[in-house]
């Protein structure tokens, strides 16, 4: 079917069983034309009505009924709903809102992350990556909390990426670090402002300083099911066994999300691309086809013929 298909542009039937009705048509028309019962009439002779010996159709005018017909198989063919697509859409309604929480503390101004062979900051970094992230993904709002010694909103959820990264790289920084506070603003405004799937991305270079840990703040994503993907960045990584008890790494399991260490600019971008990857794979079932409606065209026509048909009865009938 999927060949048959290919072989004619893409063009399928939304409802391709009716097209069974079809099958139907020639047992019709040999219905309508088939021979009747021969004509008897009681007379002493026959001789004079020996014309009346052949079989007579059951319904006169075989080719009369040829148009009625052809309009029955256009109006099933209208009914089949003949389409062809026109590409894969993103379903709006089913979309999915990222708030990107980031940590905007006075080490993230350290220099030891490189791009095409210089020495560049952890946030020139960051910057980089999230722009390239937020291009991959034009269909899905994200926002940015940024997060020091207290969260504050740089960009509210929006399709508008080019703003939110303006928005960003006019943020400053700040002194202290609290994760789980910035868990926890991003949280609550996804709580608020969403009803999609909703996803955090958390990026930080240390250990949580000041406020709620993020573990407790993690039950609440569990609660609003919202996924955390937290990345852990600088040049010393954590160790394996480290890293299996970092509260991070057991917030994001706890939420069905990832933990990530990025210790330079290209594994940064390998962290994004992978979570882009797994995200787009949840939404896959989430997309549709859409499609240019052919229908109209077999069943005007069906409508033509039948007028047409009308219209040379009542023209034939004049002296």
């Amino acid at each position: 079917m999927k060949a048959i298909s290919s072989a004619l542009g893409g063009l399928e039937f939304a409802y391709p069983w009716l097209l069974l009705a079809l099958a139907g048509l020639p047992v019709l028309a040999w219905w309508i034309g088939k021979h009747g019962s021969l004509p008897t009439i009681a007379l002493p002779s026959l001789e004079s009505l020996r014309g009346l010996g052949r079989a007579a159709r059951r319904h006169s005018g075989r080719l009369r009924w040829a148009v009625p017909l052809a309009a029955i198989g256009l109006m099933i063919l209208a009914l089949a709903r003949p389409r062809l697509p026109r590409g894969e859409q993103p379903d709006p309604s089913k979309g999915i809102d990222i708030m990107l929480a980031l940590d905007f503390s006075r080490s993230m101004a350290e220099h030891d992350f490189h791009l095409a062979g210089k020495r560049i900051s952890r946030r020139a970094a960051l910057e980089r990556v999230v722009e390239a992230f937020m291009s991959s993904r034009p269909h899905d709002r994200i926002g940015i909390v940024c997060f020091a010694r207290s969260p504050f909103l740089v960009s509210p959820l929006t399709l508008d990426h080019k703003w939110s990264l303006e928005s960003l790289k006019e943020t400053d920084f700040a002194t202290g670090t609290a994760i789980g506070e910035g868990m926890a603003a991003s949280l609550e405004f996804l709580r608020h402002h969403s009803s999609r799937n909703k996803v955090v991305i958390l990026v930080t270079d240390g250990q949580n300083m000041m406020g709620r840990p993020p573990l407790m703040i993690a039950r609440g994503f569990v609660a609003e099911k919202v996924r955390l993907y937290s990345i852990l960045i600088g040049t010393e990584m954590v160790t394996p066994s480290a890293a299996a008890n970092h509260e991070l790494n057991q917030s994001s399991r706890l939420t069905g999300g990832q933990f990530f260490q990025a210790n330079d600019t290209a594994a940064l971008e390998n962290v994004y691309k992978l979570i882009d990857q797994l995200e787009k794979m949840a939404l896959l079932q989430q997309r549709f086809v859409a499609w240019r409606e052919l229908f109209p065209w077999p069943a005007a026509l069906a409508l033509a013929i039948l007028l047409a048909e009308f219209g040379w009865k009542q023209w034939r009938r004049f002296p």
